[in-house]
């Protein structure tokens, strides 16, 4: 499997509060997981860094065949929800902090994803065809669901940053999860809203065909460079975070 992440602080945030981390050779597969925290100039940071922590050391621990992957992924995000949770109850400058979170336990058939917030994770197959996999928690995104709002207004309404579920904030997560088939040739992308604020969707489409067709990890991981600084181009106004997976062994350069 080829991969490539990159987090980047933006031109407009003084801290970079996005985290990410890429855990390869498991029993059940490989890790790979985007959180966005928020919650005042440090607390979202301790959030995201909680959360990245928390979830790869649980499903390192619980690595195990006999153990089916959705259930480790919602178990290990309830585990970060639970440490974020009391972080924040027992310090006073970490009240109300939390974090989004997605992620993705990979085998080589089938690609689990849990997400909390509006963090995102898209996959494309091998004939190109992009779909999100995860639904935003966010206000907008509910008020589009609803028929209240159209894709175009809610890129541009005042409360797009309100996101309805967060890890951390509450006594219980609730994240969601999903299973779908994971074949050779498929890509996925996970990222923060600081990318898809400012990327659209056909644009990310481009991007990921390039990624289907990277040579090797250093090929793959100039796509990610080129995604984000799209992202900075376009005014940089939030951290942004972007991780790409492909489903195919990196080739030897002869």
């Amino acid at each position: 499997m080829l991969y490539a992440a990159k987090s980047h602080i933006g031109l407009v945030r003084r801290m970079n509060q996005d985290g990410y981390i890429i855990v390869p050779d498991l029993v059940a597969g490989e890790l790979f997981l985007v959180a966005d925290g928020m919650g005042g100039p440090s607390a979202g940071d301790v959030a995201s860094q909680l959360a990245v922590e928390h979830v790869s050391s649980y499903i390192k621990e619980h690595d195990d065949a006999e153990n089916d992957p959705s259930d480790v992924l919602l178990a290990a995000i309830h585990h970060a929800n639970e440490a974020i949770y009391e972080k924040a109850m027992g310090n006073s400058s970490y009240h109300g902090m939390g974090t989004t979170i997605v992620c993705a336990l990979a085998d080589a058939q089938q690609i689990h994803f849990a997400h909390v917030g509006d963090s995102r994770a898209y996959l494309m197959t091998p004939d190109g065809d992009l779909r999100q996999v995860t639904r935003d928690h966010s206000l907008v995104a509910e008020l589009v669901r609803r028929g209240q709002l159209t894709e175009d207004e809610a890129k541009v309404h005042p409360q797009r940053n309100i996101v309805t579920r967060s890890l951390g904030t509450e006594p219980r997560s609730m994240p969601d999860v999903n299973s779908v088939p994971w074949h050779p040739g498929d890509v996925i992308l996970l990222c923060s809203d600081g990318l898809t604020n400012l990327v659209q969707d056909a644009e990310l489409s481009q991007f990921l065909r390039r990624a289907q067709s990277s040579r090797d990890m250093a090929d793959l991981g100039l796509v990610v460079d080129e995604m984000i600084n799209l992202a900075l181009e376009r005014g940089g106004s939030d951290n942004v975070t972007a991780l790409i997976a492909v489903h195919r062994e990196e080739r030897d350069e002869c």
